[in-house]
């Protein structure tokens, strides 16, 4: 069933906001609106087969996973289809509803439908590899059944995800089989990756290879223990197709509103909330991604320049990297 929601869609109005929030919110304060739109539309969380599809592939019929979609209604509709289509896996811990915000800004006024994908609903881990090449097969080849009459019979489809969950996308694209258990076995060729600094265990990053048009996320300073240059980073280094792109966010220190891992999510993780200092980062992740994948519909990649202006107020707070560029870790 879907529900109309208001979510989270900030203004870009720069870093004044997020110093003034400082005096304002304390370590555990949940995020607060800024701009709402009600024309987003929220499937709400489906769960497709059970725990019980331990053996998919020897005899159950269905794989094991949960998802929920959004979508703008002012731009989607039954006669107004989507024309693209993000699959996004949930990180350790979290939950399909837990990027409300970040999904409400990538689809706003926008042909696109964005599906949060838990590869493992009961699980904290979402590393498997397998698990999200079978949830995201599924969702392919029953598109109407999952995401109902929103999208076109032939959308562009993007995949990624968050932390351990972006990891499981990147290992299941079918370059990297045979370099991680259960790896490589998405049945199709996406259109990009959108990978929010994508963070392994065994086997990290820069061991895997993507030969897709990518847009990653990280940042200049560690935190909740993610090595900078095995997570996001390598995921724009690790791409192959010139079509890509690095939103570095510039993290500094500063305790009680720190900027961390987890901000893509509305209200972070944990053992790191998302504080409303960072509200900003997921308005701009949304930009950049709309741009991003305006570029790979188009067959043309969008300058540096644009990706700076789609910063804001925000661009002494992100340094950006795209084609032959190499991604640092610079400040």
């Amino acid at each position: 069933m879907l529900t109309e929601m208001n979510y989270e869609l900030e203004s870009l109005s720069g870093p004044t906001s997020q110093a003034n929030s400082r005096s304002t919110n304390n370590h555990s304060q949940k995020h607060q609106p800024i701009m709402s739109s009600s024309t987003i539309e929220n499937s709400g969380s489906q769960t497709i087969g059970s725990s019980g599809s331990f053996f998919w592939g020897f005899g159950s019929s269905k794989p094991h996973y949960a998802y929920e979609y959004y979508y703008d209604s002012s731009v989607v509709s039954k006669t107004s289809q989507a024309a693209v289509v993000i699959l996004f896996v949930v990180g350790t811990s979290m939950s399909c509803a837990a990027y409300s915000d970040l999904a409400a800004n990538c689809v706003s006024g926008q042909s696109t439908v964005w599906v949060t994908v838990d590869n493992s609903p009961g699980n904290m881990v979402k590393l498997n590899a397998g698990k999200t090449a079978d949830a995201f097969n599924d969702i392919k080849n029953n598109i109407t059944e999952r995401l109902g009459d929103t999208v076109s019979s032939n959308p562009a489809i993007f995949v990624g995800g968050h932390s351990a969950g972006g990891f499981s996308a990147i290992a299941a694209l079918q370059e990297n089989e045979g370099i991680v258990d259960k790896g490589g076995k998405l049945g199709f060729k996406p259109a990009g990756c959108i990978a929010a600094d994508p963070l392994g265990r065994t086997v990290q990053i820069p061991s895997l290879t993507i030969e897709c048009p990518t847009f990653a996320m990280g940042f200049t300073v560690e935190t909740c223990f993610v090595i900078l240059d095995q997570a996001g980073l390598a995921a724009y280094n690790t791409t192959t197709n010139k079509n890509r792109v690095m939103m570095q966010m510039v993290n500094k220190r500063d305790f009680g509103n720190q900027i961390t891992h987890c901000i893509f999510s509305s209200d972070g993780c944990t053992a790191c909330p998302s504080h409303q200092a960072g509200a900003w980062t997921r308005p701009v992740t949304g930009k950049f991604a709309i741009l991003f994948v305006d570029s790979v519909v188009k067959g043309e990649s969008a300058t540096k320049a644009q990706y700076v202006e789609a910063t804001g107020g925000y661009s002494s707070l992100v340094n950006v990297f795209v084609g032959d560029e190499v991604a640092t870790t610079k400040d």
